[in-house]
């Protein structure tokens, strides 16, 4: 099943081993219980001032806090494994444990909150891996490449050209073939990357509305897949694409998924990796509130949600859930 490897781990009294498994003794529960534990009322601080009388009925907004996986005082992941790069993982993880390869291969940048979950599985399973990352070795390494190395994987840096490659497919069967390797894509997208979110459908059944961030739209299909008619799912594009999701999510969505969908195309604050003086801003009062984001993606997704509510403050209220894709390792890279 596609969280086989997590329920391992949750099984299991030490985060780092891997006990004998019977997979027809696979159960959900453990999971539901974890993922109620991190569901968290929105600050109401960071909440625009609107009078009560507005809605309909009271506001409801929660947060999901997948950010706390793995992190030292909620370890039900292995340490540095965290938001949505758990569910990502997971099926990529079913299909390298049901392939013949020895190790590991994907590829990221100088930041990348992929690579830095891959290692960290990578070293908690004893499997090489080898991370493939824009960039040249002189460089001084990043705080988030530092920590891939210090957990065992091997970087190998490619330049511009090469790393554009990443989706060619012969490229990609010879990198497999160098390295003994199963080859996870970018971000731990593709169908693989989308099955492990099905241990979500059991807590997203009770909310109208569930807003997340996109990127590759990944975490997005798979939370999309279990979704009601009833439910509507908003994805926050941090990427300044052109449309390019949208158009992709009109063919491709249009007869997959039962819920209703929206993309904000225009709340990435100047593209993707920006972070300008008003989301640092948004950062700090959410830090005050116990709410830590990250630049690239929740304070992008929290930044849009404010602004629909100031807009809009007389839709009828719904039950919403904002889900906390994690990244906050990433925030190094931005002094925060």
């Amino acid at each position: 099943m596609s969280y086989l490897f997590w329920f391992r781990i949750l099984s299991s009294n030490d985060a780092c081993s891997l006990p004998e498994f019977d997979q027809e003794l696979v159960d959900p529960e453990p999971w539901n219980e974890v993922l109620e534990a991190l569901i968290e009322p929105f600050p109401s601080s960071l909440l625009p001032a609107v009078e009560e009388s507005t809605y309909s009925t009271p506001l409801e907004v929660a947060v999901l806090r997948l950010d706390r996986l793995g992190s030292p005082d909620f370890r039900s992941t292995p340490l540095h494994v965290s938001g949505n790069k758990v569910f990502k993982l997971a099926g990529h993880l079913d299909a390298f444990f049901a392939s013949p390869k020895s190790s590991l291969v994907s590829f990221g940048g100088r930041w990348s909150n992929h690579l830095h979950a891959l290692a960290a599985v990578a070293q908690c399973l004893s499997i090489p891996s080898i991370g493939l990352v824009r960039g040249y070795p002189e460089q001084p390494l990043t705080a988030t490449l530092q920590d891939c190395v210090d957990m065992g994987m091997t970087l190998k840096f490619c330049d511009k050209q090469t790393y554009a490659k990443r989706y060619d497919p012969d490229w990609r069967q010879a990198l497999s073939e160098r390295y003994d390797a199963w080859v996870i894509p970018e971000g731990g997208e593709g169908e693989d990357g989308i099955v492990g979110f099905s241990v979500l459908a059991s807590i997203l059944k009770d909310y109208d509305h569930i807003w997340v961030a996109a990127g590759t739209g990944t975490s997005a299909q798979g939370i999309a897949a279990h979704l009601t008619a009833k439910q509507t799912l908003v994805v926050v594009n941090a990427v300044a694409d052109q449309g390019e999701l949208q158009r992709q999510w009109a063919v491709t969505m249009k007869s997959s998924v039962a819920c209703h969908w929206e993309i904000i195309d225009d709340a990435h604050q100047g593209g993707f990796g920006k972070c300008p003086a008003e989301l640092r801003t948004l950062i700090t009062s959410a830090d005050a509130a116990g709410l830590p984001l990250d630049p690239v993606y929740t304070a992008k997704l929290v930044s849009a949600f404010l602004e629909r509510l100031a807009k809009s403050p007389e839709s009828p209220a719904v039950k919403t859930l904002l889900i906390h894709t994690g990244g906050l390792q990433g925030r190094r890279g931005f002094d925060l």
